[in-house]
């Protein structure tokens, strides 16, 4: 094995390091939500703390290989992927953080007939499935599979908008401070999972970058708005 092909390997190995990190985060807020332990939540932001030095390592790895051993071509479009797919990552276990603190104050403060007619647990597992199916792409360099992802993406769109119209449904009542509160916060934490939704699309996107050369815009245009 060359020595590009010997530090290719090791980027590859980081990376996954890094998704792992992720993952267990997002397990864990699925887990917590559909067990109804608030307090478990709370370790999210624990698994992101120790997250950041694997992110360091990551940046330290990709630097060194651009900077000592001039990749081209693929090499170079699999270091650029991965620096692209890293910094999707890293808005994703900032704002997996976040919603486990959101959840954790916020939930506790409803009824729990209020609580169980919101589907966050399915927003969460809906989230979760697109991910995994977003880094099974990026990982195995399954463009087809990048490129199919709509539907679920459609699926966590729709599970978003039901949560939205509940809290909003909600906010119309009649409510204590402390209530209108946690609904609030709620309806932020569907916001941030919704945005992380997104973020998996792009590193399916980071996907075909690698192995096609190519930018997949279609999915950034349709959520813009504009016409691909």
């Amino acid at each position: 094995m060359s020595i590009i092909e010997t530090e290719m390997a090791k980027l590859r190995a980081r990376a996954y390091q890094v998704v792992n990190h992720v993952r267990r985060q997002l397990l864990l807020l699925e887990e917590g939500v559909r067990e109804r332990n608030w307090q478990r939540l709370l370790e999210i932001e624990k698994l992101r703390e120790e997250a950041l030095e694997e992110d360091m390592r990551l940046d330290r790895r990709c630097a060194r290989i651009l900077a000592l051993h001039q990749p081209v071509a693929n090499d170079l479009r699999l270091v650029l992927a991965v620096l692209r797919m890293h910094f999707y990552l890293d808005e994703i276990g900032e704002r997996l953080s976040t919603i486990g603190r959101r959840l954790a104050l916020a939930m506790p403060e409803l009824p729990s007939t209020d609580s169980d007619e919101i589907p966050i647990a399915q927003l969460v597992s809906g989230v979760r499935r697109l991910l995994e199916l977003c880094l099974e792409a990026f990982f195995q360099s399954d463009t087809e599979k990048a490129k199919r992802i709509d539907a679920e993406d459609e699926a966590v769109d729709q599970t978003y908008e039901m949560c939205m119209r509940r809290a909003v449904q909600a906010l119309t009542a009649s409510l204590s401070e402390r209530e209108t509160t946690a609904w609030l916060e709620i309806a932020i934490a569907a916001k941030t999972l919704e945005k992380i939704a997104d973020y998996a699309t792009d590193i399916a996107d980071a996907s075909i970058y690698y192995a096609e050369g190519v930018y997949y815009w279609h999915r950034f245009a349709r959520r813009s708005g504009s016409p691909s």
